[in-house]
């Protein structure tokens, strides 16, 4: 089932990013669903990792399924393409939390402003074709990775913001 870890993993990773392609004219119908089966639970999973959706059959209430697992997930996938804004919502509550996070986005969809200029983003191709998505998988699962393995020592979306100016060393 789609959203549902596939095997035994000690860590799981909660993927937000859009349901549908609804009034979408760019992306062809079930795009997301290729990209998290193709891409991101491949991904996920060769670097250690669950990957879960709210869209587990064993969510019932779906608003609720989403915050706990922004709040306790031990790493969140956030895919920004087409800047959706529920997704956007939803990585600011996790950003507010203080824990690892990765970003990726279709390469055809533009930068998000406020996260593009202090955050890594993972441009994956949008044509999915066997190709780019083996050389994708392979990029995403270091980048996973590389935030788990640094989540220690990673200055956080939040300290970045909230550091205020400092002072001048003479």
């Amino acid at each position: 089932m789609l959203g549902q870890p596939q095997g035994e993993f000690d860590k799981t990773a909660f993927v937000i990013m859009p349901f549908t392609e609804k009034g979408n004219q760019v992306r062809s119908p079930g795009f997301f669903d290729e990209v998290l089966k193709s891409l991101i639970t491949p991904a996920g999973n060769a670097a250690g990792f669950g990957v879960i959706t709210a869209r587990r059959e064993d969510s019932d209430i779906i608003h609720h399924t989403i915050i706990n697992q922004l709040l306790n997930a031990e790493l969140v996938i956030a895919d920004l393409t087409d800047h959706n804004p529920n997704v956007l919502f939803e990585l600011g509550i996790r950003l507010a939390k203080e824990k690892p996070v990765v970003l990726v986005r279709s390469k055809d969809t533009g930068p998000v402003f406020d996260v593009d200029n202090m955050m890594r983003v993972y441009p994956y191709d949008q044509n999915l074709w066997s190709t780019t998505v083996e050389a994708d998988v392979k990029g995403l699962s270091e980048r996973i990775n590389g935030t788990w393995e640094n989540r220690a020592t990673a200055v956080s979306y939040m300290q970045i913001l909230t550091a205020g100016p400092q002072p001048v060393k003479p």
